[in-house]
């Protein structure tokens, strides 16, 4: 039975379905829409439909909609024609009245989804009003020819309604529309070409869609549109061709026609490109005789099928489907005395199955080596198991049978050892290298390098080396060193490196200074020579000792060597004299200016000397002058003395008194020259008051506080600094006060006023006149300002 898929809930304008098998019906509310029907709205015609699932569809006008679109599908190996409508459904439309190829519009005066079919239903009785309406009493359905229907342009179904109004209206052209298709393409892809014919021109684009998802546009005006699909390269070596089918499953647009689908799916057949397999067959390279072959059929691809070889030799090989290779055994003739080793040489002459495109056998032929079965001799060499260095080692060959003729076995060591006709052992003697004093105690290993001889189907050496212990003998190698004599230090330290016996080789001796002697190949002994202490001023006589700590061959190892002890060579001192002198930068100087003492160390020569860990000079006066490690020269820097007074300084005498620090000369000695600076006065006037470069030597009096007319004014008087004497200070008032010697300052009291009845306060003002220091002169005085105080 026909599925219904959709219920007609509302109508606007006309709206027409049409069958799989073409036949058209105007919808009313309340029709149902069965599966592969198309609904066309027209140019003035709406519709709401209820799907199946309970969905609501509105359908405008110039709309078509399939009740049956299948969901797109980019797979186009899937593809598949959409199913024809059934004989079924075409006699039920029949029967209920339906024209196949035509059909009448509803009455004017039709009923609604509520009328007399029940909602939903497929018809509906129609009671005619008088409306002046004619029925053809025609019995049977107009047919058209094959092809596409055609039709008339237009079809008049109605009359007058009931105000005498005319309702005959223009329907839509119906029309077919086929689809075609590339007719073959091969399984290594590429392009399908769907062609959409319509029968009449559309008065708007027409697009179709195709099961398999693409779509065709038939643009206005034309009868045909078409769409490339490329399908994607499926090669493979199998006989697996196809085809790939699509149909229409709906259209949109093209105005002014009823399209009817032709639902035949477009068929394109896929062909086979043809791949080739090839079988190859391989074999065992190589048995002994009365061994098995076998024989293995390789395919380049697996078998689909069972596949059967069949071989030169007669045999056949099966490889199962899903396999690439198959292998059969082969049994070659048993052993025997001859010597008849041989080549077996098979090949494939038939191969079928598989369901391969194209099987092809390779005739390259599989060979096998068929040897014989040799019995092997095995010739064993042995040796003297240990010697000492300068012995003799013994090698035997032994062979595992006798032999028939004279065998001949060479040595890794370049000797031939001879196994006689009839016997089965044969020996030669290697001598080993004399003895010496290196540690070359080693394992010698020979083996045999090769045989002949003896008529033996296989003689083979034992590649096992013959290995001997050559031990070493101990002797004893003796390394000395001496002394060459006494030196003074203006003469090289010389010693004699000696060994105990002459060598092969080069003896390379190490001293204890880390020098490296070496005493030539042959010879017993080499000098050894230091460099000269050379004559100097320090004291530095004394000895030079050396030892022995190795001596080496090179690539050698001595079985016993000895070191003999130390050698000493005394070196006495040449007595040289240093001489330190004293200078001063200065002969004269100012009070308190700088004076720079320098001492400097000069040799016989004249020559600086700086090699000594530094000195320390007292000068006559005390002054101490360093020279640091490794200079010439060290100096220091004093002040001249100074006073406040007219009259310089006594001149100031120094010379070397002594030194420490100079125990390593060989002889010191310090210059006996005095150096005299004189020492002068600053410029100055000594007059108080008068601006001079003299020291300033300043005298101050200041108040210490108001009194009452009852108490005696006091006052400080101050000097800028000590003095060495007693300072007298002169006062305004003719008093004279004593700063003493050491001091800077001393208190002065005047009278008291006294207490009387009278209005008679004041004020006591005192300054300073003079300030002198017995037999002295400043020079520079400078006398402060007067003080006062306050008598109440």
């Amino acid at each position: 039975m026909s599925t219904v898929v959709a219920i007609v809930k509302s109508i606007v304008g006309q709206v027409i379905a049409v069958s799989p098998e073409g036949i058209r019906r105007v919808l009313i509310e309340g029709d149902r829409l069965f599966a592969g029907e198309q609904v066309d709205t027209g140019a003035g015609g709406a519709v709401s439909l209820e799907l199946a699932d309970g969905r609501v569809l509105d359908l405008g006008r110039d709309t078509q909609w399939s009740a049956d679109t299948p969901d797109s599908s980019t797979d186009l190996s899937q593809a598949s024609a959409q199913a024809a409508p059934s004989v079924e459904e075409l006699q039920q439309a029949i029967a209920a009245g339906v024209d196949p190829t035509t059909e009448l519009e509803a009455t004017a005066a039709g009923p609604s989804a509520a009328g007399g079919g029940a909602a939903g239903g497929g018809h509906s009785f129609v009671m005619l009003q008088e409306t002046a309406g004619v029925v053809d009493p025609s019995i049977g359905f107009p047919t058209g020819p094959i092809g596409f229907g055609n039709g008339q342009g237009s079809e008049e179904v109605g009359g007058l309604d009931a105000n005498g109004t005319n309702t005959t209206s223009n329907a839509p052209s119906v029309t077919g529309l086929t689809l075609n298709a590339t007719p073959t393409i091969t399984e290594a892809g590429g392009v399908i070409v769907y062609t959409a014919t319509v029968g009449q021109p559309p008065l708007s684009n027409l697009t179709v869609t195709l099961s398999n998802g693409a779509v065709i546009v038939i643009p206005a005006g034309q009868t045909t549109g078409s769409v490339n699909v490329t399908i994607a390269p499926n090669d493979t070596p199998y006989i697996d061709g196809g085809q790939i089918s699509a149909n229409i499953t709906g259209t949109t647009g093209g105005n002014g026609l009823v399209i009817t689908p032709n639902t035949t799916p477009a068929v394109t057949q896929v062909t086979d490109t043809i791949d080739t397999t090839t079988a190859t067959l391989t074999a065992t390279p190589s048995v002994t005789e009365g061994g098995v072959i076998t024989y293995t059929v390789t395919l380049t691809n697996p078998a689909q099928t069972p596949v059967t070889v069949t071989l030169s030799n007669d045999q056949t090989v099966t490889i199962e489907a899903g396999k690439s290779s198959g292998s059969v055994d082969f049994q070659t003739p048993p052993n025997d005395v001859y010597n008849n080793g041989s080549t077996v040489s098979t090949t494939i002459t038939g191969a079928t199955g598989g369901n391969f495109e194209n099987l092809v056998a390779n005739p390259t032929p599989a060979q096998t080596v068929i040897s014989d079965s040799v019995d092997t001799t095995s010739a064993t060499l042995t040796a003297t198991p240990s010697v000492t260095e300068g012995g003799v080692i013994t090698y035997t060959v032994t062979l595992s049978n006798p032999a028939q003729t004279e065998v001949t076995v060479t040595l890794s060591n370049g000797q031939t050892v001879t196994v006689k006709a009839g016997e089965s052992t044969g020996s030669v003697e290697f001598q080993t290298p004399a003895n010496d004093v290196f540690v070359n105690g080693s394992t010698v290993s020979t083996t045999i390098t090769g045989a002949t001889g003896g008529n033996f189907e296989s003689l083979v050496p034992n590649k096992t080396p013959a290995q001997t212990e050559i031990k070493d003998s101990i002797d004893t190698v003796t390394v000395n060193i001496a002394s060459n004599g006494d030196v003074s230090e203006a003469q090289q330290p010389t010693f004699t490196v000696s060994v105990s016996q002459k060598l092969d080789h080069d003896l390379t001796v190490t001293l204890s200074n880390g020098d490296k002697v070496v005493i030539k190949a042959g010879q017993t002994e080499a000098t050894y020579s230091l460099p000269a202490q050379g004559d100097d001023v320090f004291k530095d006589g004394g000895s030079v000792t050396l030892g022995v700590t190795d001596a080496s061959v090179s690539g050698k190892t001595f079985e016993h060597l000895e070191l003999g002890g130390d050698a000493t060579v005394q070196i006495t001192d040449t007595i040289s004299e240093v001489v330190a002198t004293l200078t001063a930068d200065k002969t004269t100087v100012s009070e308190g200016g700088q004076i720079t003492y320098t001492v400097t160390l000069t040799n016989g020569q004249g020559l600086s000397v700086v090699g000594h860990n530094g000195l320390t000079f007292t000068l006559s006066d005390g002054t101490k002058v360093t020279i640091p490690a490794g200079s010439a020269t060290g100096t220091i820097t004093v002040n001249a003395p100074d006073d406040v007074f007219v009259g310089g300084q006594p001149t100031i005498v120094n010379k070397l008194e002594g030194v420490t620090g100079a125990d390593n000369f060989e002889k010191l000695t310090l210059g006996k020259e005095e150096v005299k600076t004189e020492v002068t006065d600053e410029p100055g006037t000594g007059t108080p008051g008068t601006d001079n470069q003299g020291d300033k030597v300043s005298v101050t009096i200041v108040s210490k506080g108001d009194v009452t007319e009852d108490q005696q004014p006091a006052f400080t008087v101050k000097v800028s600094q000590k003095l060495d004497h007693d300072l007298t200070v002169t006062l305004s008032n003719g008093d004279k006060v004593v700063i003493k010697a050491g001091e800077t300052e001393t208190e002065y009291k005047a009278k008291a006023q006294g207490d009387d009845v009278f209005k008679d306060g004041d004020t006591l003002t005192v300054g300073i006149t003079d300030a002198v220091v017995d037999g002295k002169t400043f020079e520079n005085l400078e006398l402060g300002g007067d003080a006062s105080v306050q008598i109440t």
